[in-house]
């Protein structure tokens, strides 16, 4: 009986190891797919951003659709 329940114990083992390590295969491909390399970033982009990030602790903010952000800051 003993080897039973410790041959369940593994297969349990396993499986979180193998879910781990799905997880961390999966969460990889999103970022090289969805997220680019920080050196492709421009570095006017993050100077906006910063801008923006400091207008907003101010309490100085603007709205805007889609379109006008795309113009605005990309």
């Amino acid at each position: 009986m003993d080897a039973v329940a410790n041959l369940d114990e593994l297969k349990l083992e396993l499986k979180k190891e193998l879910r781990q390590e799905i997880l961390t295969e999966v969460l990889d491909i999103i970022r090289d797919e969805f997220y680019p390399p920080e050196e492709k970033i421009r570095k006017e982009f993050i100077k906006k951003v910063e801008e923006a990030e400091r207008r907003v602790k101010e309490g100085k903010f603007s709205k805007y659709t889609v379109e006008e952000f795309e113009k605005k800051f990309l």
